[in-house]
């Protein structure tokens, strides 16, 4: 029989961190992991934490009950009175809409009390595009929220740059971005958004290919030379929605993927070497010699993490047990 999964902290952040490496067309579709793709992640999860000895069932249910805790979370937040609170990562609401909230779904009482730090990261894995091959780019998002939203269409017309009603409307969407969401998105979102302002022209048509490209683009150019003066005003205005809506997509996918980043980094910092040797020093049944090598073991930033998770009654018997690892 199995070991039952101990899912600690440390083996969900890698969990989804190992989901997202393998993020793209070969492995994922809109439908779930392909077979090749959970035989990849499975074995990436057992090298890189061999102690935990999961099984593939183990580790598929676990991202299906990340994918359920993810939807009742999204599903909790659609409610009135419902905020996030993204420093506690917690769901924030008062004492009445929590009756209200628990009695219609029982299962959401956890997260009453409970952080839920995956949030964003999740968000990207579960409702962000699957990029092709791996490698995230605009061409990537705009060919999949194309499959996903029917009345994004191409422009096949489109041999320069956009001029007229969709250059002054493509222009205003682009001053709407601001210049702290800029900065936000970092120096290759910055150089990605600015392919998508001055060459949209190339990134829509990155997305006609295939037969499937070339009859979408045959059917566009039918439904083109069937718009009559009346209804070329129309044809345009369909053009900018098109535009805008790629770049507010895109520009979304961006913020989210840099508050995660955002989110890694502060994780990081709370985990340190410092905070684990001023925590230590307030353990009075912990001898110096303990104390001393305990150093080594604090270099390792999962270490840091592990025993700063623990109870202070329970950090004495795991750090004499890792120090009790470094002796020969």
């Amino acid at each position: 029989m199995a070991h039952r999964a101990r899912w600690m902290m440390k083996y969900e952040k890698g969990l989804v961190d190992i989901l997202h490496e393998n993020n793209n067309s070969h492995y994922h579709t809109p439908n779930g992991w392909r077979t090749e793709g959970w035989r990849k992640i499975v074995k990436d999860f057992n090298m890189r934490y061999p102690e935990a000895k999961f099984s593939k069932m183990q580790i598929q249910e676990h991202e299906t009950q990340l994918k359920r805790d993810y939807k009742l979370i999204k599903l909790i937040l659609q409610r009135d009175g419902v905020s996030w609170d993204q420093g506690a990562f917690m769901i924030g609401a008062t004492d009445e809409i929590w009756d209200e909230i628990i009695e219609d779904m029982p299962k959401a009482r956890k997260f009453q009390t409970k952080s839920f730090p995956l949030l964003d990261s999740l968000e990207l894995l579960f409702d962000g595009p699957i990029p092709e091959g791996g490698h995230i780019s605009p061409q990537n998002i705009v060919g999949n929220v194309d499959e996903g939203v029917n009345n994004m269409s191409t422009t096949p017309d489109m041999s320069g740059r956009p001029s007229g009603t969709i250059n002054a409307n493509f222009d205003e969407t682009w001053n709407n971005i601001s210049l702290l969401q800029r900065t936000a998105l970092g120096p290759q979102g910055i150089d990605d958004l600015d392919v998508l302002h001055n060459h949209p022209e190339e990134v829509l048509g990155r997305q006609q290919h295939g037969a499937e490209g070339r009859k979408r683009r045959a059917d566009e150019q039918a439904q083109s030379s069937s718009c009559g003066e009346p209804q070329r005003d129309r044809c345009k205005k369909r053009k900018v929605s098109d535009i805008q809506q790629i770049m507010e997509t895109y520009l979304n996918f961006r913020m989210k993927q840099a508050r995660v980043k955002e989110q890694k980094a502060k994780e990081a910092d709370q985990f340190t070497i410092s905070s684990c040797i001023k925590a230590m020093n307030t353990m009075a049944d912990v001898s110096d010699e303990v104390k001393v090598l305990a150093s080594d073991v604090f270099k390792d930033t999962e270490n840091r993490e592990i025993f700063l998770s623990y109870e202070p009654r329970l950090r004495t018997s795991w750090l004499k047990r890792e120090v009790g690892r470094l002796l020969p």
